[in-house]
């Protein structure tokens, strides 16, 4: 991706921040911040877009689209390509994957009241497709912490922006670091979970605390981090109902990491279905 056209998201983003802490990520909030021609030349590179309209089904049909032209290892690599080059915007495409491969398209089902409005299947709102969709905050938290989520809004723009990325390949710094998580996470105490784990894991990688809990939710959502009950997208779509949170305020760790405890180590299956080649 061209260099000048991420300068430019990363700075409207952020003078947006800095001006109104409330709305900074909406749409006539940030753009007051960018001028027309930085905003042509970033959506000429594929860095930032303009608003569309999306209905439920729509979003569903195209992640099933997307992600069948997509190779597993090429997503696999990207991530491991993102561990030494720090670049972030790489990383989420692999548990992108994991969710779209998982999903089974459907049509929004409301859940039960109170929340009739949040489609009881994959979570979206009713107000996210009802309105214009914009795409550039996504992009900015890519590019600014390598995040993931599983709202499929998200999970739609990454693997629609995937086939405009170069294809990367991961060298031997990228193997030691992800041995490295193996082992730090492996020798977890029992008791630990994520805050601990972000921590211990930062003698492995160079990075920010926003970077590690991507990681480790990254981990969580193709069924390497997970409890006796809480399971990631690997083997099936996990629906909104399931994605329990654990009782205790603050729960800010996405499913299912959040469940994680060194007690239950890595899914050693998994782990090899993603990372060793067969």
């Amino acid at each position: 991706m061209d260099k000048k056209a991420i300068k430019i998201l990363l700075k409207t983003i952020k003078t947006s921040q800095a001006e109104n802490l409330r709305s900074w990520y909406e749409w006539d909030t940030y753009k007051k911040h960018i001028t027309d021609e930085d905003f042509n030349y970033a959506k000429k590179h594929f860095v930032m877009y303009d608003r569309v309209k999306l209905d439920h089904n729509e979003i569903c049909k195209r992640i099933k689209i997307a992600v069948e032209k997509i190779k597993k290892q090429e997503v696999v690599d990207a991530f491991l390509y993102s561990l030494s080059t720090r670049q972030l915007e790489y990383r989420s495409f692999l548990s992108s994957y994991c969710i779209g491969k998982s999903l089974t398209e459907h049509s929004f089902t409301a859940s039960p009241k109170p929340n009739e409005t949040i489609c009881e299947i994959c979570g979206l709102h009713s107000y996210e497709f009802e309105e214009l969709i914009e795409f550039n905050t996504l992009n900015y938290f890519k590019y600014k912490h390598g995040s993931c989520t599983d709202n499929l809004i998200s999970v739609l723009f990454d693997l629609e922006q995937f086939p405009k990325y170069s294809i990367k390949k991961p060298n031997n710094n990228d193997f030691e670091i992800l041995n490295g998580l193996k082992k730090t996470i492996e020798d977890s105490e029992n008791n630990d979970r994520v805050s601990q784990l972000k921590k211990n894991i930062s003698k492995t990688i160079k990075s920010n605390d926003e970077e590690r809990l991507g990681i480790l939710e990254i981990l969580g959502i193709i069924g390497v981090l997970h409890d006796e009950k809480h399971f990631g997208y690997f083997e099936k779509y996990v629906t909104y109902s399931e994605r329990e949170h654990r009782p205790v305020r603050n729960d800010d760790v996405g499913y299912p990491s959040r469940w994680w405890k060194g007690e239950f180590g890595i899914d050693n299956e998994k782990w090899n279905y993603w990372f060793v080649k067969k």
